[in-house]
């Protein structure tokens, strides 16, 4: 009966905070996390957490311009975009691992990408934040790339691009490789680390440079 009886109360309190906040058409799973059949919106409520554990949203999931540390209780699959910029979160720890859409997680303090999907469905936005390493990076993004103001100096990991741009300006690249246009960065990003064009401490090989994109007719 005691059992029973928590709950119920935990239940009721889970009911009680998709009222506060808009949420509907859920379902409530066994181990309190919720089912969301459609859009969760939690952006601008001066958040310090995420006020539910979330399992599975159909639709995007919304939680920017709050004052996030972590994505601790945010859902494991969407079905539509994830968007969690403007907050004050340092990694994507606890972010989720399907994202059907774009992911915007500009604007925060992320020092790197661990966590992310391997693959980003749609734009990925990166701006704006403290990135000095590709490692953990989705290995293909479907649209865009925007790397802009971010104190990154080396590509160190492989990314397909399908989208039309990848945005690096404000960054700590090397010159050469800001002035490139989007065909050439597409393929640096794809196969510069094959070439080993990046020293640690940010310099290139113009040679190799220029040898691999000989090899790729440009």
């Amino acid at each position: 009966m005691i059992k029973l009886f928590e709950q119920f109360n935990n239940e009721q309190e889970i009911i009680e905070i998709c009222k506060k906040y808009n949420i509907e058409n859920y379902t409530i799973n066994p181990d309190g996390s919720i089912d969301v059949d459609g859009n969760v919106d939690l952006s601008y409520m001066k958040l310090v957490k995420i006020p539910l554990k979330f399992n599975k949203i159909t639709g995007v999931f919304v939680c920017y311009g709050n004052q996030l540390t972590s994505l601790e209780g945010c859902p494991k699959e969407v079905g539509g975009g994830f968007y969690c910029y403007g907050n004050q979160l340092t990694s994507l720890e606890g972010c989720p691992k399907e994202v059907g859409g774009g992911f915007n997680c500009s604007d925060n303090r992320i020092t790197d990408l661990q966590g992310i999907p391997s693959a980003v469905n749609g734009r990925l936005n990166c701006k704006n934040n403290n990135l000095t390493t590709l490692k953990g990076f989705p290995m293909i993004i479907y649209d865009s790339l925007n790397l802009q103001e971010n104190p990154l100096s080396i590509i160190d990991s492989s990314i397909e691009v399908r989208g039309e741009c990848i945005y690096v300006g404000s960054t700590n690249l090397d010159f050469n490789i800001i002035l490139l246009s989007q065909e050439e960065l597409k393929i640096l990003f794809e196969h510069g680390v094959d070439y080993d064009i990046f020293s640690k401490d940010g310099s290139i090989s113009k040679y190799r440079l220029e040898r691999m994109f000989k090899d790729f007719n440009i």
